[in-house]
């Protein structure tokens, strides 16, 4: 297998990159969409000769063959060509299909004119326990393609990129408030992003060129995750202010109490049943087996429960249950599921 680098590593060999294959995986998409771009630019320079240069693949109609299509014929007035792959989930794809693929990228040295680049999102592949343990599929996609792991940037990187961002676009931020963005807008970089020209937009647009955590406030939309993962995993935690927080971004946007209460219940179940086959001395596969999810999934799940005391998840169970009840005979009352949030 390959060795799996860095986004860093990886920026390090654009424009070097002729006859080889790439696996974009990890948390950071932002960066990835990044990096592509900036291979493109180094590949197929002449926008005139793109067509025949510049080849991406969607998942929707991607075969084998239509990839050894867009890599047997020569560059068109370039010394090379560029392929990108993308929207592949590797924790749903066959091992027919998988192999298929594997085998038509050992053909690249063949033709070694193509940069070839697997473009995988967050959670579309199962990785396995990294760095030490990486998962079969991640080994496989390694023999014929090296892994570029894009991991999620920790917030002091993302308040210095920020920074960065704003002065690019013509406007200043001091560190503590690029720090207050973060905090306050997310740490996904695409919504920073978005948030960042709004800022910078709105600030110019006042005749100044410096903006302050208020112009944040009154510009920037507070990014809370919502799903009911995030929203169990805040509650077993007893990050009540969070949990609330979530809790009244649904409200606002008028989610139905039935149907929160009904994904929050069967999320906290599933973690229990998790749990009790942990306890058991079964493994993520076995797991994945009885429960009938992906393998990937259950994984997701046993690192979750691994955080949470047994006897406050049981008690979250139980008293998921009791407020279930009480949401369906409520007619649209949000207090059950307050008063479930705060009981723990």
């Amino acid at each position: 297998m390959n060795a799996i680098i860095s986004e860093s590593e990886y920026r390090k060999l654009i424009g070097k990159t002729a006859g080889r294959a790439f696996l974009f995986f990890g948390e950071e998409d932002y960066l990835k969409s990044y990096d592509i771009k900036a291979t493109r630019e180094r590949v197929c320079p002449e926008p005139a000769f793109a067509v025949f240069n510049d080849i991406v693949l969607d998942a929707m109609d991607f075969t084998p063959d239509k990839l050894l299509d867009a890599m047997t014929p020569p560059p068109m007035m370039a010394d090379e060509r560029f392929i990108v792959i993308r929207g592949l989930d590797f924790t749903t794809m066959k091992p027919a299909e998988l192999e298929a693929l594997i085998e038509t990228l050992a053909l690249l040295p063949e033709y070694d004119y193509n940069t070839v680049i697997l473009h995988v999102a967050a959670e579309q592949i199962d990785e396995g326990y990294l760095p030490k343990r990486p998962s079969t599929v991640l080994k496989k996609l390694g023999e014929v393609a090296t892994p570029v792991r894009f991991e999620a940037s920790t917030d002091g990187r993302l308040a210095a990129w920020a920074g960065k961002h704003f002065q690019h676009l013509g406007v200043t931020v001091s560190p503590a408030d690029c720090a207050f963005l973060v905090s306050f807008a997310g740490k996904s970089m695409f919504l920073l992003a978005n948030e960042i020209e709004k800022i910078a937009y709105f600030v110019l647009s006042k005749g100044r060129d410096h903006a302050t955590a208020e112009d944040i406030r009154l510009v920037a939309v507070p990014s809370i995750d919502n799903d009911a993962f995030a929203l169990s995993n805040a509650i077993l935690a007893g990050r009540t202010a969070d949990a609330l927080e979530a809790l009244s971004v649904l409200k606002f946007e008028r989610t139905e109490p039935t149907m929160i209460m009904g994904e929050l219940s069967k999320t906290l179940c599933d973690m229990q049943a998790v749990r009790l086959f942990l306890d058991a001395g079964k493994s993520v596969k076995e797991i994945a087996a009885a429960l009938k999810l992906h393998e990937y999934k259950a994984g997701l799940l046993c690192k979750a429960v691994g955080k949470v005391d047994a006897a406050r998840l049981a008690r979250a169970v139980d008293l998921s249950v009791k407020a279930d009840a009480a949401v369906k005979r409520s007619f649209g009352d949000y207090t059950p599921i307050e008063t479930l949030i705060c009981s723990l």
